[in-house]
């Protein structure tokens, strides 16, 4: 169980956040190929993951609401969150 409360629509992919878990390790130092491909790994590895990604893909799509994601890696994960749906579309 999370030991902090999640806020869907402020996310922080600067390394070291270790309150969010999109956040690599402190000592991370990859381009945006390698945080993509971290990311698609903690995806299927941890369903806290899973789930936070759910909820930032559901509060995108809310209207009049916009995701504040900031870090060396937002553009990333806004890839990420906008195709989050797409994926389980095309399995369907």
């Amino acid at each position: 169980m999370s030991r902090y409360v999640f806020n869907a629509y402020q996310l922080d992919t600067t390394p070291g956040n270790l309150s969010s878990p999109f956040s690599p390790s402190l000592d991370w130092t990859g381009d945006d190929n390698a945080y993509l491909l971290w990311l698609r790994e903690r995806f299927r590895s941890s369903p806290e993951v899973r789930e936070r990604l759910g909820l930032a893909y559901r509060a995108n799509r809310r209207p009049n609401q916009e995701l504040d994601i900031v870090g060396p890696y937002r553009q990333v994960l806004r890839y990420a969150i906008d195709n989050y749906g797409k994926a389980k579309q095309v399995s369907q």
